[in-house]
């Protein structure tokens, strides 16, 4: 169900920009589900298969994601902001992908945070059970979530450049290798005895200097550049996460702003209109439909 309603999300986001003709966070966020792959693996009816099952999923995600970027960037330029939905100027396309990315944020709470669930309830020494005080506390932590996350792209930005990134990409690089040369030490290590059969020696831990030594060189370039790719591109996208939440776009939470007589930011269009001062709407008056100006998104 989630994947339906998020691939005809996709559908009418890419109908919507046809009609009106980012970051390395948000990317790795995108792909970043390394971390729930061995637990699919583990789960899955023939696990020997997860590679065909892991393509057919990137390539899936490839023709859905693609066709959005590409149609998105040559209809709406340099207005295109944190979302493309905003930027449809069809209200029941904008409508209708706002429901159906919140029926799919629905239905995958359960899964993005259950972690994070786990760790409150080990925390709280909240029995394994269903009973209230699991009840509780799951719902109390998706509570302070809701009202603490005022804008959700900047954290997006944060948890792929720091997290996902280490996950997806760095963590997978250097497990592979250590395993690699692990396993071939593992197969030195057992030599033929001449009267006891097989005898194995102890197996020593891998060190950087047997990764180096080892490795197949094409093996060790590729996941060095991939490894550094991902730190360089996740220390960026962090740092920049973090000046977003901190200071350059940051919006007290509900509870606060309702004592500090702060203009609510939703107040006026939700459409983020095209042209060269960010006013021009199908539906010509730009006071009601367009949202306020952002003439300095990509230069902040």
């Amino acid at each position: 169900m989630a994947m339906f309603t998020t691939s005809l999300a996709v559908a009418l986001i890419v109908v919507g920009a046809s009609l009106d003709y980012g970051s390395f966070g948000t990317f790795i966020f995108a792909y970043g589900g390394h971390a729930v792959f061995p637990t699919i693996q583990h789960d899955m009816r023939k696990p020997h298969e997860f590679t065909k099952s892991s393509i057919l999923a990137f390539s899936i995600m490839v023709s859905m994601y693609t066709p959005v970027s590409i149609m998105g960037y040559m209809t709406y330029g340099d207005s295109l902001r944190e979302s493309v939905i905003n930027s449809l100027q069809t209200k029941w396309i904008q409508q209708s992908v706002n429901m159906l990315i919140t029926i799919h944020c629905i239905l995958t709470l359960t899964i993005v945070f259950n972690p994070i669930n786990q760790e409150v309830e080990e925390f709280f020494h909240v029995p394994h059970e269903f009973g209230v005080k699991r009840v509780l506390v799951r719902s109390s932590t998706l509570l302070a979530i809701v009202f603490k996350v005022t804008h959700f792209w900047p954290l997006l930005d944060f948890v792929g450049g720091s997290t996902l990134t280490l996950t997806s990409l760095i963590f997978p690089c250097l497990f592979y290798l250590y395993l690699t040369v692990g396993e071939q030490k593992a197969k030195e290590n057992v030599r033929e005895a001449p009267k006891n059969g097989l005898a194995v020696k102890k197996n020593e831990p891998v060190s950087f200097v047997d990764v180096l030594e080892r490795s197949n060189k094409v093996t060790l370039f590729c996941c060095t550049f991939i490894a550094l790719f991902g730190i360089i591109g996740g220390a960026a996208a962090t740092f920049s996460a973090i000046r977003e939440m901190s200071y350059a776009h940051f919006i007290p939470p509900c509870y606060v702003s309702a004592f500090l007589n702060i203009t609510d930011p939703n107040n006026g269009g939700h459409t983020n209109c095209c042209g060269a001062y960010q006013n021009i709407s199908m539906y010509g008056n730009a006071s009601l439909y367009c949202s306020e100006p952002d003439f300095k998104f990509y230069t902040d």
